[in-house]
């Protein structure tokens, strides 16, 4: 009677542990389960992590590299711009100079196209000759002098006789004494393309060569009066500088 409950109480504990042994199992098995979803969840979830921080960061470098792009634009195109002042202001600085030039080079051919008498001059002739005196030479010298220190100077000269003798004979010799005048000149280095000549014979002289009145009024007898009309009288004329742009004359005589 006594051993009865012992056998059942040690059925009882035997089917207990069996019992907790398979619910451990059933939970054990839940638990790694759960755990292998827990790991994969998070593996999945690391790996999306991961993409997107890649791609964030893909975008951020792509971002940055277009802006260091647009940066190095803006840097060329203000660059350019500068450039493109700095030429501007050079060519406006070429406009000018070119203008101021060109008004200067403007002034300067006006100059050298307005000739002015600046120094006359009269060599005397003996009646019925065309040789030069010691005191014609003497006279053209100061001529050839105040001729060297002209740019682009002229020389007129005309010769003239007294009312002696025909008309013809009176306009060869005049034009023989202008030719000996124009020798002398060219004999000194005068070119020959600077000077012209005319021969007026016993005709009253024009205006620009007749005589002055201090030597009309020197001539008071009339063979004073022939002697002042043997004579070539000189004109020279000058022109400014050119490549100056201003006029270089002499006091007018």
């Amino acid at each position: 009677m006594v051993a009865v409950p012992i056998l059942v109480l040690a059925t009882s504990g035997c089917a207990t542990k069996k019992y907790v042994r398979q619910n451990m199992n059933t939970v054990n098995a839940k638990v790694d389960k759960l755990d292998k979803h827990t790991n994969e969840k998070i593996a999945y979830l690391d790996n999306k992590l991961n993409t997107e921080m890649s791609q964030a960061n893909e975008h951020i470098a792509t971002a940055y590299q277009k802006a260091t792009q647009a940066m190095d634009a803006a840097q060329q195109a203000q660059g350019t711009a500068s450039r493109a002042m700095e030429e501007t202001e050079a060519n406006a600085a070429k406009i000018s100079a070119n203008a101021e030039a060109t008004n200067t080079l403007a002034s300067g051919v006006a100059n050298a196209l307005n000739y002015q008498l600046v120094d006359q001059g009269d060599v005397l002739f003996a009646f019925g000759k065309s040789n030069l005196t010691p005191a014609g030479k003497t006279a053209l010298d100061a001529i050839v002098a105040k001729y060297q220190s002209l740019p682009r100077g002229v020389i007129e000269i005309a010769g003239f006789t007294d009312p002696v003798g025909s008309a013809s004979f009176n306009l060869a010799l005049s034009r023989r004494r202008a030719q000996t005048v124009e020798r002398y000149l060219v004999n000194q280095k005068i070119p020959l393309r600077a000077i012209n000549i005319v021969g007026l014979g016993k005709e009253m002289p024009p205006a620009p060569f007749a005589p002055t009145q201090e030597q009309k009024d020197a001539a008071t007898t009339r063979a004073e009066r022939h002697q002042l009309a043997r004579r070539v009288h000189l004109n020279v004329y000058g022109a400014g500088d050119i490549t100056q742009g201003t006029a270089s004359r002499s006091e007018e005589k």
